[in-house]
């Protein structure tokens, strides 16, 4: 059956919701630097408070495409103000923000306008690279943009959503690659990642940039502060509050502060506390946001794939197809998660995250000499002498990729330096088990007692407020789209021919939970969790979080239709032109709001291009 026809008989219910909109209070207080700007907000018709019963399912309003080359990341994140009744959507490929409006009638997207970032490249006087991030409320539109060179100092802009115009602009750290507006206005945060250079020769701290606009907009009026790690590092007055399962996996000159890769944050709803995702080190920062100052870092911890916690995966695409799940003693998925949310019950605060996973590559072109010299690892082809090109001299200032720094390896790869006696050594060794699992290798031996690491959990998790875990998925998203897709199961986000994509991925991270949303309607509150890969999302209640209850599963995506106009013998993309046909590719983000008397989410898709819209309504049925 092909999923992007999937329907299920639903009655539509009103809904009323708060949580993941912002709240239009049309800025009202005459005293705030808001209702001085005299932003005036649309009427929007949110849905009335009713009894809702049943399962909570999607259903697709419309499309809007960029129009840009495919896999262009011409829709990556995407959010919705309903100051201005409109949605806001990264088009890094343009280096704009795309403005969508929505249709009366259903809320269909369309093209309205866009904001082009030059204005804030040249207030802030840096040149400047792709965006990578938007946070519209309150009629402010928040934008994190990195500098030309990524290791370089960032920016947050900030524009009106009436007409658009540049407010001001405000210095960020690294790579500011996640901003967000606290809910009445008054912060803007932003998680800069401090990516190192291809080279490894240029790797700035990781840190968190909060603006203060409670005084007014201007240079001189909103405080800026940076809050960094340095503490934490070796020696630093902080160093023995570091936990030891955070990840530290840079080269061995690297300091804490360098390593510490700040990917999402998620902030409380009087904006006071904000919990960062550090994906790549398995944790998560608490942030006091007023005193600009880290509270605490959390690690994560890890997932047992073992027989006893009744986790299985689908760890090889070498096997006999999709859907070979197993568990194995002694491997383990670390969380590293990727989008975080939160909310509140009871008077507690959790966290949702969606746990991607990420391993650390970085490459960069130079000559093979060059690379050799620097103690690198040449990752194109051999010009050495004697090596398997007989033109070496001719070709010896040619260039090609050279790895500097790697975390990752197959199982293959480590069966030498595992112990024989280890549970998994025979597993290492078989492409029906985990010979194609890509592993963490950051030792030169694997004892018999000793855990191996895959990236990722493979799952959506709940963490309480002092980032300890309350809930796992476990292989649930795994198992229920293996079953409504299973000859496409842990496909690939590019190629939409089967005998390419099927299976692709189950060596990686599996249908890579990427983005997650959080939206409490009528009392209940629900996850909406996008696959990054697989495409898709998952929709759970969470009203206990203890115990979430599976609510469905929508992919609008057309296994059938080739991912472009013209692809090749793989089903790849030959031509850079998307096919609508094929649906939705590489879901980002998702944003939920609520006008019309109805309630939606937006999904942003990076591959594809789109911003989708899907209308949420109540079913009777039990899946």
């Amino acid at each position: 059956m092909n999923p992007k026809f999937l329907a299920v008989a639903v009655s539509t219910a009103l809904l009323a919701a708060c949580g993941g909109d912002d709240n239009n209070s049309n800025n009202n207080d005459s005293k705030s630097p808001l209702a001085e700007l005299g932003i005036q907000c649309a009427a929007v018709e949110k849905a009335a408070t009713e009894t809702t019963t049943g399962t909570l399912q999607l259903s697709l309003v419309d499309s809007y495409f960029s129009g840009n080359d495919f896999a262009t990341s011409s829709a990556e994140i995407v959010s919705y103000d309903s100051c201005s009744d409109q949605l806001y959507v990264v088009n890094a490929k343009d280096a704009t923000i795309d403005v969508l409006s929505l249709a009366q009638n259903n809320s269909a997207p369309t093209k309205k306008s866009s904001i082009n970032l030059a204005a804030a490249a040249t207030a802030a006087g840096i040149e400047i690279g792709a965006a990578n991030s938007v946070s519209a409320k309150k009629g402010l539109v928040a934008v994190a943009i990195e500098a030309k060179v990524k290791q370089d100092a960032g920016l947050i802009a900030l524009y009106r959503s009436d007409d658009l115009s540049l407010l001001a602009t405000y210095s960020a750290g690294s790579l500011p690659d996640m901003v967000t507006l606290s809910a009445d206005g008054r912060y803007i945060l932003s998680a800069n990642e401090g990516e190192p250079s291809g080279d490894y020769k240029n790797d700035p701290q990781g840190s968190v940039t909060i603006v203060d606009l409670n005084k007014g907009f201007s240079a001189d009026k909103a405080v800026v502060q940076q809050v960094l790690f340095t503490d934490f590092n070796n020696g630093g007055s902080r160093a023995a509050e570091l936990p030891e399962g955070v990840r530290i996996s840079g080269p061995a000159d690297t300091s804490v502060a360098q390593d510490l890769e700040p990917e999402y944050l998620t902030l409380n709803s009087d904006g006071s506390k904000a919990w960062v995702a550090l994906q790549e080190n398995n944790a998560m920062a608490i942030i006091d946001v007023a005193n600009a100052r880290v509270e605490s870092i959390k690690a994560l911890g890890e997932k047992s794939w073992n027989a006893d916690s009744g986790n299985q995966l689908d760890a090889s695409n070498k096997d006999n197809g999709p859907g070979e799940f197993a568990s194995y003693e002694q491997l383990a998925g670390l969380y590293m998660p990727d989008t975080i949310a939160s909310f509140e019950l009871n008077n507690e605060i959790y966290i949702v995250s969606a746990n991607e996973g990420d391993g650390r590559e970085y490459i960069y072109e130079t000559t093979q000499q060059a690379c050799d010299t620097a103690n690198h690892s040449w990752d194109g082809k051999d010009y050495s002498v004697g090596g398997k090109n007989e033109d070496a001299q001719k070709y010896a200032n040619e260039t090609d990729d050279c790895i500097s720094h790697i975390d990752e390896a197959r199982g293959g790869d480590l069966f030498d330096i595992v112990a024989d006696a280890h549970p998994l050594k025979a597993a290492l060794d078989d492409n029906d088990q985990l010979k194609r699992l890509k592993l963490i290798n950051d030792r030169e031996s694997i004892a018999a007692g000793d855990t191996l690491y895959a990236y990722g959990a493979r799952s959506f998790s709940i963490w309480n407020s002092n980032a300890e875990l309350v809930y796992d998925s476990g292989d649930d998203i795994a198992k229920r789209v293996f079953a409504v897709e299973p000859d496409n199961f842990n496909a690939d986000n590019e190629v939409n021919l089967t005998a390419e994509t099927a299976d692709n991925r189950s060596d990686d991270k599996g249908t890579e939970p990427e983005a997650i949303e959080v939206a409490t309607i009528n009392g209940r509150i629900f996850a909406f969790v996008g696959l990054e890969r697989q495409g898709g999302i998952m929709v759970y209640d969470i009203s206990n979080p203890q115990v979430p209850v599976f609510q469905s599963y929508l992919n609008n995506r057309d296994f059938t239709a080739p991912v472009c106009t013209e692809v090749n013998g793989d089903g790849e993309c030959d031509n850079d032109t998307y096919n609508s046909a094929a649906g939705d590719l590489g879901p980002e983000s998702i944003d939920y709001f609520s006008r019309e008397g109805k309630h939606f989410i937006a999904v942003g898709n990076e591959v594809s291009g789109t911003t989708s819209v899907y209308q949420l309504n109540f079913s009777s049925a039990v899946l």
